[in-house]
């Protein structure tokens, strides 16, 4: 199955998987071979990308983040408690609530750390006030940690405090002087926090130091090496993968290895090496243009750089199509960016 923006998605593609709205209804059922109408349907409703297949679809394993199912009701919790939590509103019963969705997602990625790859995830839903992406960065950044070997309630801590990185960025009092790209977010999120909620002095840690880069170049203190706690580190990794995605996906200036490579630069080496043995760059069944302008189709197949998956041929120049290659082994080709269709 592969995953395709609303303005991108075409009429007679069939759906891979159910559409639920934010509410976890049920829009349009998998199966069914989309019109206009539905089309048009989804875009009014706020869906903003669906999984679909075609014949170029081998792959049926569904990652955690991709089954509506999974993450829709998380998803709708975690925002609310990340708002109320801005507003100075989050309860001790909302707080125990939010606390229990993030351990019962912690559990369910702990029983898929050996099967489950840290994965992109886009926005399903269209919303004005916090995106989605924070918490499926937050959920791989819980997933990236049980890999490392963190225990399960270490592995919360990390998946709250990435979830409040930003809360200074929403908080009422706030509007208009802070967002997400001001230096001071960081010290006025610790300090927001840690007045109104007695949380973990790690939560709040992974909140003042998660622009803090390993080389000493991050904001607000320029700490460097250990001196950043761990899960600002690994919080860090899977907040530049996001935006490395987002920005490929987007300008296709340059290949993702290029574009990762060089903004990266900045982590921690180690868990940076572990990150790319667990990650994939490019899910099974999408569809991309090489270097060369062919397009391709990745492959579910283990592959020692992620950058450089198996992919099938479907129209070339160069290749016999239906032939499989392993892009490792051709060192001047490259996946330049992702399509939608062929």
């Amino acid at each position: 199955m592969r995953l395709v923006p609303i303005d991108e998605l075409k009429v007679n593609s069939e759906l891979a998987i159910d559409i639920l709205d934010e509410y976890s209804n049920v829009l349009i059922a998998k199966g069914r071979i989309l019109n206009e109408m539905n089309i048009e349907r989804l875009i009014t409703t706020n869906v903003v990308s669906v999984y679909i297949k075609d014949q170029y679809c081998c792959n049926d394993n569904v990652q955690y983040t991709s089954e509506p199912s999974n993450v829709i009701d998380k998803v709708a919790i975690l925002k609310d408690a990340i708002y109320a939590a801005a507003c100075g509103e989050l309860r001790g019963d909302d707080i125990a609530f939010a606390l229990r969705t993030i351990n019962q997602t912690v559990s369910e990625l702990e029983a898929r750390k050996y099967t489950q790859k840290i994965t992109y995830e886009r926005n399903k839903i269209r919303v004005e006030v916090l995106d989605e992406k924070m918490i499926y960065i937050a959920m791989m950044s819980s997933l990236f940690a049980l890999k490392l070997g963190f225990s399960k309630q270490r592995t919360s801590l990390i998946c709250l405090g990435a979830l409040l990185r930003d809360v200074v960025a929403v908080v009422p009092k706030f509007a208009g002087q802070e967002d997400s790209f001001s230096k001071l977010h960081p010290i006025k999120g610790y300090n927001y926090v840690k007045e109104k909620y007695n949380f973990p002095e790690e939560v709040l840690q992974i909140i003042l130091q998660h622009h803090e880069l390993y080389d000493g170049k991050g904001f607000p203190y320029g700490l460097k090496g250990n001196e950043i706690c761990e899960g600002a580190r690994i919080v860090a990794i899977i907040d530049m993968f996001y935006k490395i995605n987002t920005m490929n996906m987007t300008k296709n200036s340059k290949t993702m290895q290029e574009d990762f490579m060089k903004w990266t630069s900045h982590l921690d080496p180690i868990y940076l090496e572990q990150f790319l043995k667990h990650v994939s760059m490019f899910a099974p069944d999408t569809l991309v243009k090489l270097t060369n302008g062919d397009v391709a189709v990745v492959m579910p197949t283990k592959v020692s750089n992620p950058f450089k998956p198996q992919v099938k041929i479907i129209r070339s120049y160069t290749f016999q199509p239906g032939i499989l290659i392993n892009l490792n082994e051709y060192p001047d080709l490259h996946i330049y960016r992702v399509v939608y269709y062929v």
